[in-house]
């Protein structure tokens, strides 16, 4: 089983001034518009990436975890490249199924989310001739992605053309795949435990974004914004 950690530890992405901020927003991936856009928890076109961290196993990074404010939304965003994606799948099966045991509520909403796991996994499959390319690139890409606003959450699973951007992968665009309607209550949990494997770091970050809206912490996220981020 391939076990995933951390290579280093998660780095906060500071909030630019306006009148320092350059004409292409470095903090924000812009994304050319596709069909995922016409929801307005992926319209990545708004994404502030605060935290990411990579994912490695063995000195090999497979990709990394983010957390993103997406306009008035926010997302955890597990973006994958790997040789060996189905094996980093599994990885994710196995915490999966330890989180959201048989007598815990939320279990259904698990099950439908590996299902569907398992579907996209299948759908970036290269075809035949590709796999037997001596040039072929074997890595395969999928972005997990759970989203939640004040109003709408989901999940969303798409599989990324990727680029690079001061030295960091970056989403060119990305093909929907397929999108969940789950549980709020789910969805928020997972939130939290991906993030706080990946990104522990950062508590007082994960605290302030993460938290549901009317409460403490978010009350102080809003009042204070997220410009005292720091790296």
């Amino acid at each position: 089983m391939l076990a995933l950690a951390l290579a280093t530890a998660p780095r906060a992405v500071p909030t630019a001034r306006a009148a320092d901020a350059p004409a292409r927003d470095a903090n924000a991936e812009r994304a050319a518009p596709d069909a995922a856009d016409a929801n307005e928890l992926l319209d990545r076109s708004r994404d502030r990436i605060l935290l990411r961290a990579p994912i490695t196993s063995r000195g090999r990074t497979h990709g990394e975890v983010r957390l993103i404010e997406r306009g008035a939304a926010r997302v955890v965003q597990t973006l994958l490249y790997s040789k060996v994606l189905r094996r980093v799948l599994a990885a994710i099966r196995e915490r999966e199924r330890a989180n959201w045991s048989t007598e815990r509520e939320g279990h259904e909403a698990s099950a439908r989310y590996l299902a569907a796991l398992e579907r996209a996994e299948q759908s970036t499959r290269p075809a035949p001739d590709a796999q037997r390319s001596a040039t072929a690139d074997r890595r395969r890409a999928l972005l997990i992605e759970f989203a939640v606003s004040d109003t709408r959450e989901g999940v969303a699973l798409l599989e990324p053309e990727l680029g690079e951007a001061d030295g960091a992968l970056s989403i060119q665009r990305a093909r929907l795949i397929e999108a969940l309607e789950l549980p709020r209550q789910f969805i928020r949990e997972n939130m939290r435990l991906i993030a706080e494997e990946h990104l522990a770091t950062q508590p007082d970050v994960l605290a302030r974004m993460l938290a549901p809206p009317g409460s403490t912490a978010g009350e102080r996220a809003n009042e204070g914004g997220t410009g005292d981020i720091t790296p």
